[in-house]
Formats: C-alpha cells, structure tokens, sequence
C-alpha cells in the first residue's frame, strides 16, 4: 500500500511534507541526492540512482540546501538556508519529519556533516548578537539533541568537511543579522578563513587566510582528498571585479591558487557554487558563470547553464546537475528531469 505523510502546519516553517510513495527507504543505497524544485513551485529532496534517474523523496514548501543521508540509518538532514532557525530530520524509513530548532541568539548557514560513526551531526551557525560564527553539536541518538557548541573560527561560517580527527570549516566572513534579512554587513572588513578544529575538544587546531588584498573573496564551499588536500571555492563580494582568483587549495600549510583556466577567472562570473574532488583532480561550478570546470592531467571547462550541483561519480568522474534538470558526468548525459536541481549534489 502506497503511503503519504503530511505534516501540520504548527510543526514550523516547514508547513506541510509529503514523502513520495514511489520509493521506499531500502532502495535509497548507492547514487545522490540533490534538492529540487518542481514546475509547480513545489521544493524537495530528489534521489538519483545510478542511471541518471530522477525520483522525488520529499517535496517541501521551502528551498533546501546542504543535504546529508545518516551512514547506516534512514535520515536525511537539512538545515535551513540561512538566516532560518530550522534543521530538517527525514525519516525515510518511518516517513517521519522532526524539526530541531536553533539555540536562541542562532540560525543555521545551510551546511552540516555527520561523524564518521554517525553519532554525532555538526551544523555551521550564526551567533548573530555576538557577531561569530559557530558550530552546534547534535547527538543523534538523543533525537538530535544539541550537546556542545563551538566557535567556528570566524563570521559566517558555511561548508564543513571531515577529515580523519578534524573538522574543517570554511568561514565566509561575512556578517548577517536576521534582522536584516541576508543583507552583508560588513564587507569592508570581511576576513574570511579556514578553520581546522579538534573532534575531540572543538579547539582551534590551525587556522588558513587569503593574502589581506583578497579579503572580500568569501570562502565558502569546499572538499577534502583522501591526502588532506583541502580545495575551497570562493565568491567575489564586489561586483566590478570578475577577474580574481576563485579556487585555491592547502599546499605546505598554505593556501595556493589553483592555475588559472585557459579561459580566465572571468569564466566563473565572481562566483563557485560548487566544489568536488576525487583521485583524478578536481571540478568547480558556477551557475552564475554558466560553466564547470575541471582541473586535472588536463584542464578543461564545459558550458553548462545554470549549472552548480557536483558530487563523486565513482573513482575518477563527478555527477553533475543543473536547474535545467539535466543530469550528467562527463562521459554522457542521463535522461532529462523535469526538476529543476538546487546548489548541491551529495552522493550517498
């Protein structure tokens, strides 16, 4: 029997969830994830298997963002974009929403990552009185109960990786208020950084910096090689400047601009949207560039419109998406969807 699940309004700002009845938890194995929204104005979490087929798990009123499946068990988690006080926990299995709400004084930036055990979440935040931004720490087994908060490293805190006993926190630098709705305040003294924090005491264990003339290229997205290599894409906060460096990686304790594409750093219009690495190298989006680019034995650059979702296609290819609906690697095109795909792809 085909079920659907709808949740009441006075849950939150989420309103009302329904889970598709077309696939259930236990087929939700190898491929992605990836937020949508639909031709009826409807948002929601798209799972992708390995054909390149598109299927919709959760439609939602609101846009989605960051999206992470549990490693053994049944949940998908999504902050909410910021400046929201909301994240997201589906049940797949139970076809099941719960809502945890943000400390007072916080609201959460989008992003989020699980332990390697999958005991612990940890969320990028925003302690927006305090101006800094944090890290809240969410025991799973409690039903996602906060149990520790730490300081981020910086203002504006967004994407977050693991990697071995760290974690690794690319800080914006950006200041907000959710007073002021997503308005920038402070881009004159912006000091955006990366952030590596201890798992086991939330202590600041190194902290990484553009050269002071780049301060107001924001780090925002990233990933981490099986090396430690971390790569970060960045956006420009001025919009007369569209020919700086935007992708840069940690080398000799420092970070290095990547070699600049053929084409220019104008080719990303200001603006990475997503970034992705696997043995092969590495590939970056900009939908507002309209282009992937991949740096690798070769670089090339590949136009695409609308273009931001990427995650790991097996060892040595990226899966693409777009708000197009075109799913794709750069070996073929999978079948056109009739969804239009968020910022971010996630494989699980």
């Amino acid at each position: 029997m085909q079920r659907r699940t709808f949740i009441s309004a006075s849950l939150g700002a989420l309103g009302s969830v329904f889970f598709s009845p077309l696939l259930e938890a236990a087929t939700i194995h190898k491929g992605w994830l990836n937020g949508f929204k639909d031709d009826q104005g409807r948002y929601g979490i798209a799972y992708i298997d390995e054909s390149f087929n598109a299927t919709p798990l959760v439609y939602t009123p609101i846009r989605l963002h960051g999206i992470t499946k549990h490693p053994t068990k049944a949940d998908i988690v999504a902050p909410a974009r910021r400046p929201d006080m909301q994240m997201f926990v589906f049940d797949m299995e139970r076809k099941a929403l719960r809502i945890i709400e943000s400390d007072e004084g916080r609201h959460f930036y989008g992003h989020g990552v699980y332990s390697t055990d999958g005991k612990l979440f940890y969320t990028t935040q925003n302690a927006y009185d305090e101006e800094k931004g944090v890290i809240g720490v969410y025991d799973v087994d409690q039903g996602y109960k906060k149990v520790a908060e730490w300081d981020s490293g910086g203002i504006g805190p967004h994407e977050l990786r693991l990697y071995k006993n760290q974690l690794i926190i690319a800080n914006g630098g950006i200041l907000t208020h959710p007073d002021m709705g997503r308005a920038k305040l402070n881009i004159d003294s912006m000091a955006p950084n990366l952030t590596y924090l201890d798992l086991a005491t939330g202590q600041i264990n190194n902290q990484l910096s553009l050269p002071q003339d780049l301060h107001q290229l924001s780090i925002r997205h990233m990933d981490v090689t099986q090396d430690g290599t971390v790569f970060v894409g960045l956006q420009d906060q001025l919009e007369h400047r569209r020919d700086l460096p935007l992708v840069w990686k940690t080398q000799n304790g420092k970070l290095q601009e990547m070699t600049q594409p053929t084409e220019g750093w104008r080719i990303f219009n200001g603006y990475v949207g997503s970034v992705c690495a696997n043995q092969n190298g590495l590939c970056v989006s900009s939908p507002r560039g309209n282009v992937v680019h991949f740096w690798g034995q070769k670089m090339k650059a590949l136009a695409q419109k609308d273009v931001c979702g990427l995650a790991q296609c097996g060892k040595s290819d990226f899966l693409i998406t777009t708000g197009a609906g075109t799913i794709m690697n750069f070996s073929h095109n999978g079948p056109h969807s009739a969804l239009h795909f968020d910022n971010h792809c996630t494989a699980i």
